[in-house]
């Protein structure tokens, strides 16, 4: 069995590299590899190198530490605990997997030397000898069979595993996986943080990962203030020299109100917003003591409908819902217009992602299709969940259009943490939320297969035949095949209709313009180990 022959099936969601490439906009480079100086901005077709290494910053520069800034708190700072962008920030700081996602969204070794295909299923990799635990332990392979049995008994790391069949260390150093039938998201699975190695030994003693994370990567967890920061110095040991960091220490702000951030970043109390006001966004751009990157991104704005009770059980009543919402006003209210109204259940930046069955934003249809089929809209009231401000923006708009067909809504905001328990319990009947994939079946098996129930499909979707049709995708080793099957099951997936798509977003951050940050993904996955201060 050829390597490369696997490699079509495992890298198979890797679909994303052109279209990237080809619509990113300009951004900071990367430094010039062995000058010291700052490399010629990127332009829209040419990405920043992933792996440049950082520019030499004077000793002064070098004990700048970085203030970073978020709405929302992370529910877990504990690999495999949640599904939450906002926590795998955290864990890309203090964690390690065989892979991690590189600035194109492809999986790239990461704690690996080397790796083989044994067959269809089965797959050897060599860890690199030598690397440590921030508590002294070496990472062996014995380390991520533990972590991966530890990591099953968490509902929201289900899915991330469903492609790991079997794992055993062949020796220190060689880890053996199974996938027990062909399975296109092994590698993108194993670069999810529900797979990244915890240490044996602290599992095995029952360690509180949730009070004190404990991983290999290049900043080590130090005090988290619950509602107001966590802090994070860097791991002096990292194994890998080119992506040890440059910055001494990151701080974590919590600041929910938007204008609160925009101030902080202008005055200088803080150095970077992670998210930026949709409002303060032109002003920023004005401002030369502040870089705004943006590009596409890969996150897809949604409501979530509680498929399991009523009235969204009912598939009438989830297409009124879906055609009686102004989608361009709810961006614009939310966004400030930075994003994509969009009426079709998958990211149409991927091939097989399919425009069949959409609607458009059509009131009188809704109230149409609500009369046809005998439903009163006054008795499909419901509430609506939502963890932030933009996104309270984006359901007052809802409510609104809701009520011109004569449905009532209510708005109630919780933290993340709440509304993923929430969720994970069924409890939630509409919410506000978002995925980002790094490939089309990624996306499909966390949003829309029945196994996800409990985890990433909030929405509790259960179709088997879609179900039957995404597993097809993942175990087709042939590409035009794959992509087909995939179109036929993004097709199915607008005609149920288990969620109401609302917008692709477009990624932007906001930071002091002495920072370098040269990789930032469209998945909105930053590796800060790579930021520098060049003043």
């Amino acid at each position: 069995m050829k390597k490369n022959r696997i490699l079509g099936l495992i890298l198979a969601g890797v679909m994303l590299m052109g279209v990237l490439a080809a619509c990113t906009p300009a951004q900071q480079g990367p430094p010039t590899a062995g000058t010291g100086e700052t490399a010629t901005p990127a332009t829209p077709d040419t990405p920043a190198t992933p792996d440049a290494p950082a520019a030499q910053a004077t000793p002064d520069v070098e004990q700048r530490g970085l203030i970073m800034a978020g709405q929302q708190e992370t529910p877990s700072i504990a690999p495999a605990r949640h599904t939450s962008l906002v926590g795998h920030f955290k864990h890309t700081l203090t964690h390690n997997g065989l892979f991690r996602l590189d600035y194109n969204v492809n999986p790239t070794p990461d704690v690996i030397s080397d790796w083989r295909a044994i067959s269809d299923t089965q797959f050897e990799f060599d860890i690199i000898p030598g690397i440590m635990f921030h508590n002294g332990d070496e990472l062996t392979a014995h380390d991520f069979v533990e972590s991966f049995a530890f990591a099953r008994s968490f509902p929201y790391a289900i899915t991330v595993h469903g492609s790991i069949y079997h794992a055993e260390a062949i020796d220190d150093h060689t880890l053996l996986i199974d996938t027990g039938e062909p399975n296109a998201l092994l590698i993108f699975d194993l670069a999810h943080h529900g797979n990244w190695a915890q240490p044996r030994s602290l599992i095995e003693s029952g360690h509180d990962f949730t009070a004190n994370p404990v991983g290999t990567g290049p900043f080590v967890f130090d005090h988290w203030e619950h509602g107001n920061q966590l802090h994070f110095v860097r791991n002096d040991n990292y194994f890998d020299t080119e992506r040890s960091a440059h910055i001494p220490y990151i701080t974590w702000r919590i600041i929910p109100e938007g204008a609160s951030r925009t101030i902080a970043l202008e005055t200088g109390e803080i150095d970077y917003i992670v998210d930026v006001p949709g409002p303060d966004i032109p002003r920023l751009m004005a401002d030369p003591n502040v870089t705004v990157f943006q590009r596409p991104g890969l996150t897809l704005h949604s409501i979530g409908l509680n498929n399991e009770i009523e009235p969204f059980n009912n598939i009438h009543v989830r297409h009124a819902l879906n055609m009686a919402i102004d989608k361009e006003a709810l961006v614009i209210a939310g966004f400030d217009g930075f994003g994509e109204a969009i009426w079709r259940t998958t990211p149409p930046l991927f091939p097989g992602s399919s425009g069949a069955n959409e609607v458009s934003f059509d009131p009188e249809g809704a109230s149409a299709l609500l009369a046809e089929h005998g439903i009163d809209p006054a008795t499909i009231g419901f509430e609506m969940t939502v963890t932030s401000e933009e996104a309270r923006r984006r359901a007052e708009v809802a409510q609104a259009n809701f009520a011109d067909i004569g449905i009532p809504t209510t708005i109630t905001q919780v933290d993340t943490a709440t509304s993923l328990s929430l969720s994970q319990q069924g409890l939630l009947e509409a919410s506000f939320g978002s995925f980002t994939p790094g490939n089309i079946m990624a996306h499909m098996r966390g949003t829309m297969h029945t196994s996800s129930i409990g985890a990433q499909n909030g929405s509790r979707i259960s179709n088997p035949e879609l179900d039957a049709l995404i597993d097809r995708a993942i175990a087709t080793i042939d590409e035009a095949e794959r992509i087909a099957i995939i179109y036929e099951a993004s097709s199915l997936a607008n005609a149920h209709l288990g969620n109401i798509p609302l917008n692709m977003n477009v990624l932007i951050r906001a930071f002091n313009s002495d920072l370098v940050a040269p990789e930032i993904g469209p998945n909105g996955f930053m590796f800060l180990n790579r930021v520098y201060w060049t003043n």
